[in-house]
C-alpha cells in the first residue's frame, strides 16, 4: 500500500463548467460542461476533512500565498456565487486558514456589482482573491474586465491579491490592449515570443491536443520511466473535485480516492 501524504494546501473544483474553453486548460473546462455543483453536503464533508490538515500562508492565517492555503476554483467558480459565498461561510467556520478564489474575470463587468460581490466574500471569511492573466484568457475575456478586477479587488483584498501572469498584465498594458483577441492575432502582433517558454503551463488537459504544435513530439516509450515533474505525490497544491475525486498535483483525469472519505484514505493509502 502506498502512504498518502497529508495535503497542506490545494484547490477545491466546485464544477468544471466554465465561461472559457481555454486551449491550455488542464481539465478541459468548458461551457459544455453540465453544472454538477458541488453539493453543500460534499463540500462541508470535504472542507471539515481539510481543516486541520491546511497550512497557513508563511506570512500568516490572514494572507494568502500561492502553495499555501486553499483556494475555490473550478471551472468558473463565480457561476455559481451563492455556492461560493457558502463555500468560504464554512471553511471560515472550520478556521481554514489563507482561502483565497480563482477567477477569469468574465463577470466584472461594472465597478459596483465587483466591488459588491468581493466584499460579501471578504465579510464571508475569503482572504484573497487570484486572478487569471495570460493570452489564453484574452480569447475569451475583454481586458478591460480583468483590469476592473485587479482595481477593484486590490482596494478590497489589498496585499492578498495575486496577478497569474503579472508579466502579461503588464505586457498587454503595455500593448494598449482592449477587448478579447485571438490567440492567433496576439501571436502575430508578439511575432518573437516564445509562448511556451513564457506561459507557465502543463501539458495535459486540453492542451496536450490543443497547443501540440508549439511542442517536439517524442514516443511514447521516451518517457518510460521518467519521473513526474513535479512529484506526483505530494502534500502541496493538490485538487479536489465536485465528484469527490482527490487529484494528484496538477493532474486531471486521475484519482487517488475519494476525497469525501480523506481521513480513511490518508489512514488505509492506496494500492
Amino acid at each position: 500500500m502506498l502512504k498518502l501524504p497529508e495535503p497542506i494546501s490545494g484547490g477545491l473544483l466546485l464544477s468544471y463548467r466554465c465561461t472559457a474553453e481555454c486551449r491550455h486548460c488542464m481539465y478541459a473546462c468548458s461551457p459544455k460542461w453540465k453544472g454538477d455543483w458541488i453539493s453543500e453536503e460534499n463540500l462541508r464533508k470535504i472542507l471539515s476533512q481539510l481543516a486541520g490538515k491546511i497550512a497557513p500562508s508563511p506570512w500568516g492565517s490572514e494572507m494568502v500565498s500561492l502553495n499555501y492555503g486553499l483556494h475555490f476554483t473550478g471551472g468558473e467558480p463565480f457561476l455559481n456565487f451563492g455556492l461560493l459565498l457558502r463555500a468560504v461561510e464554512i471553511a471560515d467556520e472550520l478556521k481554514i486558514p489563507s482561502t483565497f478564489v480563482e477567477t477569469n474575470c468574465y463577470w466584472c463587468t461594472k465597478d459596483e456589482t465587483t466591488r459588491e460581490k468581493l466584499h460579501l466574500l471578504k465579510e464571508k471569511g475569503l482572504r484573497g482573491i487570484l486572478i487569471s492573466v495570460n493570452p489564453f484568457y484574452l480569447e475569451y475575456v475583454p481586458f478591460e474586465r480583468t483590469e476592473r478586477a485587479i482595481r477593484i479587488s486590490m482596494e478590497v483584498f489589498g496585499k492578498n491579491v495575486m496577478v497569474y501572469q503579472l508579466e502579461y498584465y503588464n505586457l498587454f498594458k503595455k500593448l494598449g490592449v482592449k477587448g478579447k483577441i485571438l490567440l492567433e492575432d496576439y501571436l502575430n502582433l508578439m511575432k518573437s515570443e516564445d509562448l511556451a517558454r513564457n506561459v507557465e503551463l502543463f501539458l495535459m488537459g486540453r492542451a496536450a491536443y490543443k497547443l501540440k504544435d508549439f511542442y517536439p513530439k517524442y514516443p511514447a516509450h521516451y518517457f518510460f520511466n521518467q519521473p513526474c515533474q513535479p512529484p506526483f505525490i505530494r502534500n502541496w497544491h493538490n485538487h479536489f473535485d465536485n465528484y469527490g475525486n482527490f487529484l494528484p498535483g496538477y493532474c486531471g483525469g486521475i484519482s487517488l480516492g475519494d476525497c469525501r472519505n480523506l481521513d480513511e484514505l490518508l489512514k488505509e493509502g492506496i494500492d
